[in-house]
């Protein structure tokens, strides 16, 4: 009989802002309050300087120097959050624990998670998209078939408490917006033709949070009633999602299981997005926003978002409530138990 998993390490740090590490915070959040110590080995020095660091101490969080694997015994599971520091540390992590977990938060395969996958580096692939997992697993056991790598798909839990429902917003103009890395895959090119076109009963103020020079060599100059900033720093996300009525997001990429989309939900922002990747299972098309296969869909959904305040509003609520069904904390702590029941069963 294998002894339950009491403890847990991370290789890296959680952040309040980007994909990973506003992930990795949110399931920190629930595995203390489902009473896990939890264990934190960042990759680099200067922890204490991240803005996490004082609530992680005061929620009985372990934090050990950078690259120390000898706090981990043989019993102990390691997880990398999409870290590729994790992937490089492999050979010395391994030397103190087999229990090696990977979650890879893209659609695609690194080329050093394949070559750890050959050498049977990981023991276990978490994923947060099934579609994801069903074409990921059979390239990675292609390359190695050992029967006790572990495959699984679990609900990450997204911290409906940091991004408050917003009721109400102003009528004066109707807010519109973006929000990623500042990355020009992010953007797709048609971006400001979707924003120009699309129209709306009063004055459109658009804002772009996350966007610099890589930005702007893709897309071109937002016009002069869309607002840049560049990171959190200049506009947190709350006010971002307080501006918007619409997250009108247009992008080059596949997104696996895009966190904006909880932020859009649960602060009541109609999501107006790619009709591929993970947004097919979050988005419920005209329930709980709008999925769209072309710009004219873009244009249109959001001109019709904005002459139909009620239908939006009923949307909204129906998305905060749809969030709530996919991330919130019974659904994912269910979801983690079976995890740290399968991490419990790992090779020593």
């Amino acid at each position: 009989m294998t002894a339950p998993l009491k403890r847990i390490f991370v290789n890296g740090f959680p952040s309040r802002y980007g994909g990973a590490g506003t992930e990795l915070h949110h399931q920190i959040i629930l595995w203390l309050e489902m009473g896990m110590d939890v264990n934190l080995i960042p990759t680099n020095g200067g922890a204490q300087n991240e803005s996490l660091y004082l609530d992680m101490v005061r929620h009985g969080v372990h934090i050990h120097a950078p690259n120390d694997w000898t706090v981990l015994q043989p019993d102990d599971a390691i997880i990398g959050f999409c870290n590729a520091e994790f992937l490089d540390n492999l050979p010395a992590i391994r030397e103190h624990t087999k229990r090696t977990v990977f979650v890879n938060c893209m659609t695609w395969l690194f080329d050093k998670e394949k070559e750890r996958m050959r050498e049977g580096m990981i023991g276990m692939f978490l994923y947060q998209n099934e579609e994801v997992r069903q074409k990921n697993m059979p390239l990675l056991k292609a390359l190695n078939n050992d029967p006790s790598i572990v495959f699984l798909t679990f609900k990450p839990y997204f911290h409906n408490d940091s991004f408050p429902f917003v009721t109400e917003r102003t009528d004066e103009y109707f807010g519109c917006g973006r929000i990623s890395r500042q990355d020009s895959d992010k953007f797709a090119r048609n971006t400001l033709h979707i924003y120009e076109y699309f129209v709306a009963p009063v004055f459109k103020r658009g804002l772009f949070l996350g966007f610099d020079h890589r930005s702007e060599a893709k897309i071109g100059r937002p016009y002069d009633w869309i607002r840049t900033a560049r990171d959190q720093n200049e506009v947190s996300q709350q006010d971002f999602y307080k501006h918007c009525k619409i997250i009108l997001q247009p992008t080059d990429t596949t997104e696996n299981w895009p966190r904006i989309g909880f932020e859009s939900m649960a602060s009541g922002s109609v999501l107006i997005v790619d009709n591929r990747g993970g947004w097919r299972q979050m988005v419920e098309h005209g329930r709980t926003g709008w999925l769209c296969d072309h710009e004219r869909d873009f244009i249109y959904y959001a001109s019709k978002m904005a002459y139909e305040p009620h239908l939006r509003e009923d949307m909204a609520e129906a998305a905060r409530l749809r969030g709530l069904e996919l991330g919130g904390m019974e659904a994912s702590q269910a979801s983690w138990e079976e995890v740290f029941e399968a991490m419990s069963r790992l090779p020593v």
